[in-house]
């Protein structure tokens, strides 16, 4: 359990009635003025509630590279693995709210606010879940400004070998430390559709803060991240998309109230990343007169992680490089008009390397990991 208190955010029950009151206090005026219009009135749905299940397999919940799991497998390292799989069924449970309204004028204004869930079926130490509340405001009739916030409570990444731990109790199964941190998410984008109506350009912002247990402090760090993505539709059944985004990572890099990074003997995971994004959304004919389609997204990352501190102080982050390669494919099908199936298979790898030719070996049999994810998405929407 996480136990820093200096985390100003909401508790997350908290922060979900608080964003349930917000909408429906904003709204509430405007649906007692719609009880008074008359029955000749077109009815307008303002109100839209989406429930959402989505049983998937995990192949490497801990995105363990195979030294950990050939490590797992043979029962290794006493202490480090509090699973009881590498593998696992989850299932992903969300709930959202919207209200739709033209509030300033005729320009379209969107409040909402959700929950999303993952539960783990073996491993419930992976178990996570998210709040979030949005506002998204048309300026023009082609062109929306969006903010959110989303709390993320706790997530468990794995267990470490504590290096102040093993100061005091050597190398036993007690120095293993569980990493988990909380996480508060700011994100705006402005999104613009061009008059020849094909083309559309979204350009982001995100400000994350991320607030570690009480062990691995050091790792706090703010995050922010810049970027674009273009969608253009090449044929009516054919949309394209490129993008981009630069991230910063800067990790506080020490632990104790008398270091600074400068000095500190601890990690330092401060990096910055470049990705890249491509993919196509192609509708296929309908199927007994029902619309589906299919999607590829693809994504290349590269990560470089820039600490002063000597390769022999910080192995692990001295001159690392990531390059991460995704792949996302999906294929929806509507059921019916306000429900829907999505078929997924999700491709995740990791290679790692160093700048420093002796540790290359070392930090790619720690770092590197393959993952994928399969499963289907149940979505069904009630307006009203």
């Amino acid at each position: 359990m996480l136990t820093r208190t200096n985390n100003p955010t909401l508790t997350k029950y908290g922060f979900l009635i608080f964003c349930f009151i917000i909408l429906f206090s904003i709204c509430s005026n405007e649906l007692y003025g719609q009880k008074k219009k008359t029955n000749k009135e077109k009815k307008v749905d303002n109100w839209s509630l989406s429930f959402s299940v989505r049983p998937y397999y995990d192949s490497n919940i801990l995105k363990y590279s195979q030294k950990y799991i050939d490590r797992f497998k043979n029962l290794e390292d006493e202490g480090r693995f509090h699973i009881e799989t590498v593998d696992d069924l989850v299932w992903s449970y969300s709930v959202g709210l919207t209200y739709t309204d033209n509030i300033i004028g005729n320009l379209k204004t969107i409040l909402g606010a959700g929950y999303d869930s993952d539960a783990y079926t073996l491993n419930s130490i992976k178990t996570w879940e998210t709040y979030n509340i949005f506002l998204r405001q048309y300026i023009t009739t082609s062109t929306s400004l969006s903010a959110s916030y989303s709390y993320l409570p706790e997530f468990y990444v794995r267990h470490f070998r504590d290096e102040d731990w093993v100061m005091y109790y050597g190398f036993t199964p007690e120095t293993f430390r569980p990493y988990i941190f909380s996480k508060d998410d700011f994100s705006f984008w402005l999104q613009h559709i061009f008059d020849w109506k094909t083309t559309r350009a979204r350009v982001y912002f995100t400000y994350d803060r991320y607030y570690l247990d009480e062990s691995n402090t050091e790792y706090d760090s703010n995050d922010y991240i810049y970027g674009f993505r273009i969608y253009q539709s090449l044929f009516k059944n054919l949309d394209v998309n490129i993008g981009y985004l630069y991230s910063t990572s800067d990790a506080k890099g020490f632990d104790e109230p008398t270091e600074t990074k400068e000095d500190s003997d601890d990690s330092d995971a401060t990096n910055f990343e470049h990705a890249y994004y491509a993919g196509f959304d192609y509708i296929l004919p309908e199927v007994f007169s029902r619309n589906n389609d299919i999607s590829i997204d693809f994504q290349y990352l590269r990560a470089f992680y820039t600490t002063d501190h000597y390769l022999e102080l910080d192995p692990l982050h001295a001159g690392r490089y990531d390059y991460n390669y995704r792949i996302f494919v999906n294929y929806n099908f509507n059921l019916m008009d306000n429900f829907s199936a999505t078929a997924f298979y999700h491709w995740f790898k990791r290679e790692s390397s160093s700048a420093a030719e002796a540790n290359k070996e070392y930090v790619s049999d720690e770092k590197d990991y393959i993952q994928y994810r399969v499963g289907i998405n149940f979505n069904y929407t009630l307006k009203f």
